[in-house]
């Protein structure tokens, strides 16, 4: 019997992670998927963004260094990076408790923004986010 229940654990797991991997696939094509660039530590990163996602969760989901400490609620400043002045421009305009939040990041720009607050549209197509090297937390 704990066999039984071990196995369906396992089987559920694959599964959950086969599934996963396969609408990870199917949204990062062509028709919902986002170009892009993460410049960190002198390194251009090229990424395949998805539709819908934060670009604090294509960050984490390409394993770059941004820790989003809370999450993506817009309480720390560990997920602040600093969109290149053409990808600024096609961002909406950030609300008062991201400016409020970004007041306690490091290295601060006009440009600077949280990436829990930016959502990934086709409008951030070729987008260019610099990450930066140290991070304070807000909280």
């Amino acid at each position: 019997n704990e066999y039984k229940s071990y196995l369906s654990s396992m089987i559920l797991s694959i599964t959950r992670g086969f599934l996963h991997q396969a609408l990870r696939n199917f949204y990062t094509t062509p028709q919902f998927g986002v170009n892009v660039t993460f410049l960190q530590k002198g390194q251009e990163i090229r990424v395949k963004a998805i539709r819908g996602d934060t670009l604090m969760e294509t960050a984490k989901d390409n394993q770059l260094n941004l820790p989003g400490s809370c999450g993506g609620m817009c309480e720390c400043s560990t997920c602040h990076v600093i969109p290149n002045k053409a990808t600024f421009d096609t961002l909406p305009p950030p609300e008062e408790e991201e400016l409020d939040t970004l007041d306690s990041a490091l290295g601060v720009t006009d440009l600077s923004r949280l990436a829990c607050q930016i959502d990934i549209t086709k409008d951030i197509e070729g987008g260019v986010f610099a990450i930066p090297d140290s991070f304070a937390d807000a909280r």
